[in-house]
This record gives structure tokens, sequence and C-alpha cells, in this order.
């Protein structure tokens, strides 16, 4: 595939497929496997109370096309999500509740359960505020059974099913590509990628019901004033999102998904919440470990995003329609790296940097790079967020459309379909 055009036999235009595989059989067999494991692996949260069935549609849809573009985010805040829940286990564990399981860590960190409380409007609550108030007696721990929340999610093992199969033939189709040496099409390789996103969500999402949209309200007698009052002075505070913002902790350093949403939210106010006050729902890129991440998932996350963006430096000395074509393929897929480089090198030295800037600047301290930008005026949030975001979005969106466009002229030997007789014998 190194090979320049003018020494390889190159198919113009649109392939038919009575003798090999087609055009269409490269875009059918790609857009499947993409739609089908954007769609079944995308376990949101609930949505805001009063959302109707379309408007439910609407809202999953979004976030479908969300996961086309960034599916390593969505990897990113499922296994976030996971630790949290595996925290929220273990805290219930030390309380002596043993029957507190990963789906109600789940339930609970997706806005499953509201507090009611005679004095305040109903508001969610996570695992971790649970636990708090389970520990002080101010709510019994929530009678719901690992059956109930099975019975609220609306989880499709068909639609999953049939996801596993098309990533299982999709992957063979390309492993004998491979073997017999005919070669990937650039869209094939961002496929690829795409599966290798969706396996790792599919994990971490096993136990996290799908679909819910009706929470579950925990009453309580006691008055949320009296829950701060006796909380002391970490609850005196004003609060963002709930009364309870004194037990969320602030996301890790180490987060890969804290800063993304940062920029985001900095220039386009994408994953912003509801400005209700108390918030109706958590929304789905706020949930972060209490006890924060170790550097050890910390490093997994980080070899994982290198590999995903790796899978596409695969394509560095592919055939494409024309060599400017090949030179943006390179330079997104080294852009893409080189923003990750500079995540390694800020994880460890930009905090250190920011809680100086912070005390020199505002007289104020801070923890965490996030704590500091948050404390800049919009100009000076959109100069650093403004260049990072548009690197990343425009490699991104380069990437997914040079899949389609280079369709136009392909290597002949493309389309010739893998020879599955040769495999009889090992098999």
């Amino acid at each position: 595939m190194s090979k320049s055009t003018a020494t390889i036999d190159i198919a113009h235009g649109w392939v038919s497929q009575p003798q090999g595989r087609g055009t269409f059989d490269i875009i059918l067999s790609c857009l499947t496997t993409t739609f089908l494991c954007s769609w079944s692996a995308l376990c949101l949260n609930v949505p805001e109370p009063g959302t109707t069935r379309w408007g439910f549609l609407r809202y999953k849809l979004r976030w479908q096309l969300f996961t086309v573009f960034f599916p390593e985010m969505i990897m990113a805040m499922a296994a976030e999500q996971w630790e949290s829940a595996n925290q929220s286990v273990a805290a219930f564990a030390k309380l002596g509740h043993t029957g507190w399981t990963m789906r109600h860590a789940f339930f609970a960190d997706m806005g499953g359960f509201l507090l009611a409380a005679p004095d305040f409007p109903p508001f969610p609550v996570d695992g971790q505020q649970i636990a708090y108030l389970v520990e002080h007696e101010y709510l019994p721990l929530p009678s719901v059974t690992e059956a109930g929340i099975r019975d609220k999610n609306k989880a499709d093992g068909f639609a999953r099913c049939l996801t596993l199969v098309q990533i299982f033939w999709f992957s063979i189709q390309c492993i004998g590509r491979a073997v017999q040496r005919l070669g990937l099409t650039t869209f094939e390789l961002s496929t690829i990628a795409f599966v290798l996103c969706t396996l790792h969500t599919f994990f971490f999402w096993a136990q996290k019901p799908l679909d819910v949209q009706t929470p579950i309200v925990l009453p309580t007698t006691h008055r949320i004033r009296d829950v701060l009052i006796k909380a002391g002075p970490p609850a005196e505070r004003s609060y963002s999102r709930t009364p309870l913002d004194f037990l969320k902790p602030s996301s890790d350093p180490k987060s890969m998904t804290a800063p993304f949403w940062f920029g985001l939210g900095t220039i386009f106010d994408v994953g912003k919440e509801s400005p209700t006050r108390p918030i109706r729902t958590f929304g789905n890129n706020k949930t972060f470990p209490p006890a924060g991440l170790s550097w050890l998932q910390s490093a997994y996350g980080i070899l994982f995003v290198l590999a995903f963006i790796g899978i596409h430096l695969i394509g560095w000395n592919f055939v494409f329609p024309t060599p400017v074509e090949r030179i943006l393929w390179r330079i997104a897929a080294l852009a893409l790296q080189g923003l990750i480089l500079v995540y390694l090198v800020a994880l460890p030295t930009a905090p250190f940097i920011c809680r100086r800037l912070a005390w020199l600047m505002y007289g104020k301290k801070v923890s965490t790079a996030l704590e500091f930008a948050a404390l800049l005026p919009r100009w000076a949030k959109l100069a650093m967020a403004i260049p990072v975001a548009l690197t990343y979005t425009l490699a991104r969106a380069y990437i997914i459309l040079e899949g389609f466009i280079s369709l136009r002229a392909l290597p002949a030997v493309l389309f010739t379909s893998v020879s599955w007789s040769q495999f009889i014998p090992h098999l």
C-alpha cells in the first residue's frame, strides 16, 4: 500500500459487487457497525423530568452523533462512571450494607433516585450522597432491589447481541484481509478504532441500566436545612447543583474527560446542566469517582487513547486519491497524537504552576488546573480552549470525512473479497 498511484491499479468511481465486494459493501459494513455500536452501547443518564418519548429519542440521537465523533470520550466517561460505582459499592460495604450492588450504584449516579425533603424541591442524589444520608440516619437504605432496577432497564438484549455479532464478523473480515494482504480502506480503519472504543464501553457499562426515563423518589422527614447545619462549615458554601454539593469533590486532575468538557463548555456551552437549581437530573458528563482515579487507571486511559489514535497511523502509507489527502491524513493523525503528548506534559506540571499563578494573580488557593482556569476571564478561557478544541475537532472531522471521500478512487485490490477457503485447514 506504500507504492505511488502510478504503479497501482486504481478503481475509480462506484464499483459494483458481482465479482467481489463493491463500494456499497464497504459503506454498508462500516455504517452498520458504527450505527449499532453507537446506539446499543450508549447508556445515558435519566433525562429531565417531563421528557416525552420523542424528546428522549432526540436526546439519545444527539448523543449518538456525539459518540460517532468522539467515541474515546464516551469510553472515558463510562470508565469514570464504572470506577465511581465501584467506590460507591465499597462505601456501602463499610457501612455493613452488602446488598448495595453495582446496578444500585450506577442507578444512583445516573439520577435514578430523587430525595424528597419537606422543605425542598426533589433533587437527584448520587451513591456517595445516599451513603452519607444513610450513615447519618437521615434516610433508610433504599428498599429497591436489584430486580426492581432490572425491571426499569430498557436494555434490548437482541440489539446488543446483534452488535457483538456484527463486531465479530467485521473484525474477522479485517483480519482475513490483513492475512491475505488485501488491504483496508481508511473508512474500515476508522471503524476498527470505533470498535475498540465500543468494546471497552460495553465492559464499563455492562451493569448500567439502559434508557431509564423515570426516577425513584426517596422520601425523608428530615429537613435539608438541618442536614446542612449539622454538616458544619463544609456545607455553608452556596451550591451549584444541589444542597448536597459539599459531599461531591472536584474532578480529579488526572481525569481525561474534565478538560474536554471544560473546553467545550467554555466555547459552545456544551454539556452544561439545566439552569434550574436544584438540578432535576445529573448530566452525562458530571460523574467523577469520589476518591479520584489511581495513577494506574490514569496510565491505562492514556495508553488506550494512544492506541485509539495510533490505529489511524496505520494508514500513514495508504494509497489516497491525491497526495494532498494523504498529507492531511498524516497531519490529522499526528495532531491528535500531539494533543495527547501535551496532556502528558501538563498532567504533572500544570497543577503546580496553576497553584502559584492563582495565588500571585488572585490571592486564592486552588488544587487543580481547572480550578485556576475557572478564575480567569472569559477571553482568557477562550484563548486556551479554542486552539485545542479546534485542532482536535478538525482532525477528527477530517479522518471521518476522508473515510467517505477516499472511496471515489481506491486500489483495485481493496475490492477483492477474502478467500475463506484458504482458512479451512487452519479451522
